[in-house]
């Protein structure tokens, strides 16, 4: 492993992308280090050792376990962090020369920072040798073309904060972990399916009547917290595929047999086992008929619900999909533009979002943009700033200062045909 770790600190030591994707091709025939690196950066490869479990106080002697490539096979078949587990490593790295165990306790916890990531890696060794963590993503309504009889199924569309269940850890649909959910993972180990990954969202419990935007803004605040106290979320799930496909990026198993699934098996399991943090997605209809759409649509605004999903009976895809679509509740507004921003990633140097005035407040809006219209407006930023513009927004809420501001806002055009805002 010195070589391994010499090259490490040739990435770590540049911020440069080209010097180290040069680095990466330097050695790409050392089969250590590209294990290694696919290893650590895998996001399915989970070793339930965190850097504060590693210091743990247990006992360990000596370990079974001699090379690096032994541990990191150990680990993907023992992930579950037991003292057992961290016995072992302890004693593993208690083995290695002084200089390179703080490089293992960062490996073995998947902390270390390289500087590169999995789409710069696979750039270099080939699409698919790091697997991507990707969920499927849906679609609006105004960008798909439905076929006149095609089936569907629709659901209740839910607000909160996108969850994925696998391998008894709750992950966000890029990946990153959520913390302090012990009382929902308790609940899916229930249904002792330990190869099923679940599809869904972190919902606040409503006990106490707030809106759906409150309740939104309550639950992702807590979701994404690291000390609060998270026994108010409750898990929503809307869809389930078994461990190999969601890691192979499809099912093979189209949407109908999966929502019998949900209905049939995992619905009785919840109520057999009087299992309280989850439960399954409200479905609403399934048939031809699209007018049911509209009806749906109506009775989730009415009921101050997000909106509505139509599912069609096609395979679980990870990634955006127009089979998985998306129907909000939306309402527009006309308000003043008094200014813009630069935008950031691939929006540097152009506009990344326009500041509008509503109700004495200053909301922010970054989405309905093409790739034109931000280059045209950052190039010509008289042509909005003072204008009257059109934004689309899901709802009005309330900051904790009592300043009100929009939920979900996007532009839709510059009324030029307007000079005073209509809100």
């Amino acid at each position: 492993m010195n070589n391994v770790f010499k090259i490490f600190n040739q990435l770590q030591s540049t911020s440069k992308k080209n010097e180290k994707i040069t680095i990466l091709k330097e050695n790409e025939d050392n089969s250590l280090f590209t294990d290694t690196l696919r290893w650590l950066l895998n996001p399915f490869i989970i070793t339930g050792i965190s850097a504060k479990k590693l210091y743990k106080s247990v006992k360990y002697d000596t370990t079974p376990i001699q090379t690096w490539r032994d541990m990191m096979m150990y680990l993907e078949a023992n992930n579950t962090g037991k003292d057992a587990d961290i016995a072992i490593v302890q004693g593993f790295i208690s083995l290695q020369p002084e200089e390179y165990k703080e490089y293992y306790r960062q490996i073995v916890t998947k902390s270390l920072k390289l500087g590169v990531d999995t789409k710069i890696v696979n750039s270099v060794y080939g699409k698919g040798f790091i697997p991507v963590f990707d969920v499927q993503l849906g679609t609006p309504l105004d960008k798909v073309k439905l076929k006149g009889d095609e089936y569907i199924y629709i659901s209740q569309k839910l607000n909160g904060c996108r969850c994925v269940s696998f391998n008894n850890k709750l992950f966000t649909r890029s990946g990153k972990e959520y913390t302090g959910l012990d009382h929902i993972i308790s609940d899916i180990q229930k249904f002792n399916l330990p190869d099923l990954v679940f599809d869904g969202e972190l919902i606040r419990k409503n006990i106490d009547g707030k809106s759906d935007s409150e309740n939104f803004q309550i639950g992702t605040g807590i979701a994404n917290s690291k000390d609060t106290d998270k026994t108010c979320l409750e898990y929503v799930i809307f869809d389930c595929l078994p461990k190999n496909e969601f890691m192979a990026g499809k099912s093979l198993f189209k949407y109908g047999w999966r929502k019998k699934y949900l209905i049939d098996i995992i619905a009785k399991k919840i109520k057999d086992n009087n299992i309280k943090n989850l439960r399954i997605v409200p479905m609403w209809y399934e048939g031809t008929d699209h007018s049911q759409i509209q009806k749906w649509l109506d009775y989730a605004e009415e009921t101050d619900k997000e909106g509505v999903i139509l599912n069609l009976n096609t395979t679980y895809k990870c990634k955006r999909t127009k089979e998985l679509i998306k129907v909000k509740c939306f309402y527009d507004c006309d308000i003043k533009c008094i200014d813009i921003e630069q935008g950031t990633g691939k929006n540097a140097n152009t506009l990344g979002s326009i500041l509008c005035e509503y109700k004495n407040n200053i909301v922010k809006v970054g989405s309905g943009f093409t790739d034109e219209m931000r280059n045209y407006y950052w190039n010509n930023p008289n042509e909005i700033i003072d204008k009257i513009v059109t934004v689309k927004y899901k709802e009005e809420t309330q900051n904790k200062d009592g300043s009100y501001s929009l939920q979900f806002p996007v532009f839709q055009a510059v009324r030029f045909d307007k000079s005073e805002p209509n809100i």
